[in-house]
C-alpha cells in the first residue's frame, strides 16, 4: 500500500465518522439539550443538598444520643 492509498483510506474513514458524529454534536448543542443539562445539574444539586441535610441531622441525632448517655 503506498502513501496515496493510505491517505485516501484515512480521508474516507474520517468522512464516514464525521458524517455520523456531526448530527450528534448538533443535537448536544441544541437549546433542548442545554435545558436538559441544566435540569440534570439542578436535580444533582438538590440531591446533594438533601444528602447533606440528612447527614447533618443524623450526626446531630448521634451527638444527642451521646449526650443523653444512650448508646
Amino acid at each position: 500500500m503506498n502513501d496515496n492509498s493510505s491517505l485516501r483510506y484515512l480521508g474516507e474513514a474520517y468522512d464516514g465518522v464525521r458524517f455520523h458524529v456531526e448530527p450528534l454534536w448538533a443535537a448536544l448543542g441544541s437549546d433542548a439539550a442545554l435545558q436538559a443539562y441544566m435540569l440534570m445539574a439542578a436535580a444533582g444539586f438538590a440531591i446533594y443538598g438533601l444528602m447533606t441535610v440528612f447527614r447533618s441531622l443524623r450526626g446531630f441525632a448521634h451527638a444527642l444520643r451521646g449526650v443523653a448517655g444512650r448508646p
